[in-house]
């Protein structure tokens, strides 16, 4: 079955309409705007209007961001009921970190890359074919004259019999 085809300024239009942050269903619901039935199908079908769109989101979430200083700016001049305010930056956080998780994200990600010196494996089998270092125990570096007891554990120290 043929869809019919969209021209590319509508497309241009639903991802500036999402970066100013209107909703994804408020756009949808515009009949002069593509269908979500028809946004799935080109999110699936385009890699490149995927990252434009994922793009267009994260700005959308960096102006939701920008909403929790009103919100905070209405807390401190007494504007509107508390529990209202606590609500709607809790619900703001929420959507702000799923849609920019790299800047406001919870979860912190750890990216690792291999260096050029080769894998892990290689580097342990440097460590294990190294020579064995040998420890010695200090106590026995001690000079004779310091030591309290001889070698045969007898109390050489004078004043033994006070402690």
């Amino acid at each position: 079955m043929a869809y019919p085809k969209i021209a590319e300024e509508v497309w241009e239009e639903f991802l500036e309409r999402i970066t100013n942050g209107n909703t994804i269903t408020s756009i949808v619901n515009d009949k002069s705007m593509p269908s979500w039935t028809s946004v799935s199908r080109k999110l699936a079908a385009e890699p490149e209007f995927e990252r434009q769109y994922r793009l267009a989101l994260e700005f959308r979430g960096m102006l939701l961001q920008e909403e929790l200083e009103d919100i905070k700016r209405d807390a401190r001049m007494g504007m509107g009921d508390a529990q209202g305010l606590r609500l709607a930056a809790d619900i703001t956080k929420w959507q702000v970190a799923r849609m920019t998780p790299k800047i406001y994200g919870d979860r912190q990600q750890l990216e690792v890359t291999p260096s050029k010196g080769g894998s892990y494996l290689e580097a342990l089998t440097q460590v294990n074919a190294a020579e064995p270092v040998v420890i010695t125990d200090e106590r026995d570096t001690q000079p004779e004259e310091v030591r309290a007891r001889d070698k045969s554990g007898q109390n050489d120290c004078p004043d033994s019999d006070m402690i």
